[in-house]
């Protein structure tokens, strides 16, 4: 798998650099520029789309004092970087009907998150940093992102930059074609109109 120096000189070469990095800690402009950029781009780049490498599930820890209208108040992961759903037991593919409503607000130490679902176990995105989890187009969609990230720092010509965001866009698109290819999603449950004619 590629490691940052890898990725960051993917980016590079995609907005027309030719001079790369050996290392982040070099003496050089595109390495103090890929420092400052590549984690807001890799976690940019996650909570984006749902990338199935990146999915992880706890069950949250209640902090109590529910604001009002709300019968739960949850402490947010700390290596959650979007909250994608909270768990229906039984049911993992809810239609947006069926989802259980959730908001995630500002709580003292942190964020935490408000339902009226007892026991919730939140499916969200987990903050990835190991580069050998990563998805290969995941890779390349991080490559491009970071690559438009550094073309303006490093002045490269408009339509590379252009061109960056173009492609990145592009390969979200094909992530999420694939990952609905990997994924055997379990069935919906039939409504209750088609369960009371049976």
């Amino acid at each position: 798998m590629a490691s940052v120096v890898q990725i960051c000189n993917m980016a590079l070469t995609r907005i027309g650099q030719s001079q790369l990095i050996t290392s982040l800690d070099e003496q050089s402009l595109a390495a103090e520029l890929c420092t400052l950029h590549y984690a807001d781009a890799r976690d940019f780049v996650l909570r984006d789309f749902d990338w199935p490498f990146a999915e992880a599930r706890v069950f949250l820890s209640d902090i109590g004092s529910p604001p009002v209208n709300w019968s739960f108040r949850y402490r947010y992961p700390t290596d959650c970087l979007k909250a994608r759903r909270i768990a229906i037991p039984g049911n993992e593919n809810p239609t947006a009907d069926q989802r259980t409503p959730y908001k995630v607000v500002h709580a003292a130490g942190g964020r935490a998150i408000i339902t009226n679902q007892q026991e919730a176990e939140l499916v969200y995105t987990v903050r990835v940093e190991d580069t050998t989890y990563f998805d290969p187009m995941f890779v390349s969609a991080l490559a491009w992102r970071l690559g438009s990230e550094l073309a303006i720092g490093l002045q490269v010509r408009p339509e590379n930059f252009n061109a960056a965001q173009q492609q990145y866009m592009f390969v979200l698109g094909q992530a999420q074609a694939v990952a609905l290819a990997e994924a055997e999603q379990l069935p919906l449950p039939e409504s209750e109109f088609i369960t009371a004619r049976n």
